[in-house]
Order: structure tokens, then sequence, then C-alpha cells
């Protein structure tokens, strides 16, 4: 086989976008394949990006991003157990407020985990 471009020279691999033949000169070689081209280079990394997109929104091969509500909810839960902690040092008796309320902002983070974790999807 020769190259496309120059018929002359021996092709030395084949464009993943277009099919055509390219010899050493023509390659040029990029992360997701070899290109025959610029514009043959640059359709082959949108096509890799909408790929990897439409893997991640799928949950194939690439694992989606954790929710920010997770650590948000921990933060906001441990704040509160700290204060709730806090008061019933300072005062007298227990700070039941304060204290369910972490224990339900900790309730959210687990539970918005294991939906992430079941379903692998970042809602």
């Amino acid at each position: 086989m020769y190259c496309y471009l120059h018929t002359s020279r021996h092709a030395v691999a084949v464009c993943r976008n277009c099919g055509k033949t390219v010899c050493l000169e023509c390659c040029n070689d990029i992360r997701e394949g070899v290109a025959c081209s610029i514009s043959c280079a640059d359709e082959m990394r949108d096509s890799y990006r909408l790929k990897r997109r439409l893997m991640q929104s799928f949950g194939i091969g690439v694992p989606p991003p954790m929710p920010t509500s997770v650590p948000a909810y921990t933060f906001f839960g441990l704040i509160l157990l700290i204060t709730g902690i806090y008061f019933s040092l300072t005062r007298p008796g227990l700070d039941f407020l304060t204290l369910a309320l972490a224990a339900v902002f900790f309730v959210m983070a687990g539970a918005t985990y294991r939906r992430f974790r079941t379903a692998c999807l970042s809602c």
C-alpha cells in the first residue's frame, strides 16, 4: 500500500477517521490514534470526547464523579455534631435538636452515597 498523498512512498499507518493510508511524513500520531490531517485529528478528538461522555453517562467503563451533595451533607453533619457536643458540655442537659439534625444530615449523606453506588449515576 502507498500513501494517499505521496503515491511513491509506502504507507505506514491508516487514518482512524477516514481510512486513508499515510506515509511516515503524513502521519499525525495523536492519543486517539493515527490521523491523516489536522481536520481528521480534530474530528477524532471530538468523537473520542463524545464517546467518553456517553460512556460516563451510562456508567460504562468510566466511573462517574461522586455527587457533591455527599461531602456537603457530611460537612454540615459534622458541624452540627460538634455544635451539639459543645452545647451539651457547656449547658445543662443534652442538646437533642442539634444532635438530631446532625443525625439527619449523616443519614442523608449515607442514603445519597448508597443511591450513587447502586445507580452509578451522579444525580
